[in-house]
């Protein structure tokens, strides 16, 4: 199966492209601005803009469009919207009118806006998503219009040694400068984070094992901890010593129902193992 990876200059996009060239598949190997991994670039490659005139590789069986533009973390005006339509909805709608069998299609959490709910299921409620979340939404609804065997994987934090930017990455980097940690809803649930090559693994299983039509499920680690046991579990796997200091609650905290996305064949680590890895990958 020849294979499309979009963004694979970047942390998602790299890491599904790894796995699936580790598993055979003909990869073809998509960047625009950032240079490729020198593991990456030894094999068929494509820079091109995806929201553009330049046409895509020759005969292609599938997509995984990991390529997206994004807001730092807590700074969600700090990329016009503009552009956000134009890299994310308008480049994905380009994409999905490619002959492929199978897309796949990583977008985000934050297409449902504010979330009221104790749990984000598949069916959650869009209310007011900020722009980067309806870039992603138009995006989704460009994939479900194409018709065939789609997929749209709904990302909450994605970690992984050289994740930059969500929380997790940012309560390690204050465990690393010696900083103290300050928590709110400290006994609530957490599991609003996945690993990366939990996401590769899925991507690669739904190549061949996704039914036909479109459907958009959200993913996270399995078995939520306390958002203090993330402190914990990062101090742990880093071999460094936390500082913590908790606060009141600020908003309703929720957590990620996988069945959806665990009955199309997804099986994630567990929360704790996978704030575990991400730290001692970081330390290496």
């Amino acid at each position: 199966m020849r294979v499309l990876v979009t963004g694979a200059a970047g942390f998602s996009g790299r890491a599904i492209a790894r796995w699936l060239r580790a598993e055979g598949y003909d990869v073809v190997a998509h960047h625009r601005a950032s240079p490729l991994p020198d593991d990456l670039a030894d094999g068929e490659t494509w820079r091109g803009d995806l929201a553009g005139d330049d046409p895509l590789p020759g005969r292609l069986d599938a997509i995984v469009h990991a390529a997206a533009t994004s807001p730092p973390t807590g700074a969600p005006n700090a990329v016009p919207a503009a552009s956000l339509i134009r890299d994310n909805a308008v480049a994905t709608a380009r994409l999905a009118a490619a002959d492929v069998s199978v897309f796949i299609y990583l977008s985000s959490l934050s297409i449902h806006g504010t979330i009221s709910g104790t749990a984000v299921t598949p069916d959650t409620p869009v209310v007011d998503p900020v722009a980067y979340g309806l870039s992603k939404l138009l995006g989704e609804r460009a994939v479900a219009e194409r018709g065939g065997r789609s997929l749209a994987i709904r990302l909450p934090a994605v970690i992984g040694g050289g994740a930059a930017r969500n929380w997790p990455v940012q309560v390690l980097g204050k465990l690393r400068r010696g900083e103290t940690v300050r928590i709110s809803n400290a006994d609530a649930a957490f599991n609003n984070v996945v690993h990366v090559q939990d996401v590769a693994a899925f991507a690669a299983h739904a190549l061949t094992a996704l039914p036909d039509g479109f459907a958009a499920v959200p993913v996270a680690s399995r078995d939520a901890v306390r958002v203090r046991d993330v402190v914990a579990c990062l101090a742990e796997g880093s071999g460094l010593a936390a500082t913590v200091e908790e606060g009141p609650p600020d908003k309703a905290p929720y957590t990620i129902d996988i069945a959806a996305a665990s009955a199309l064949g997804f099986a994630p680590r567990d929360t704790a193992t996978a704030l575990r890895d991400f730290a001692r990958e970081e330390m290496r």
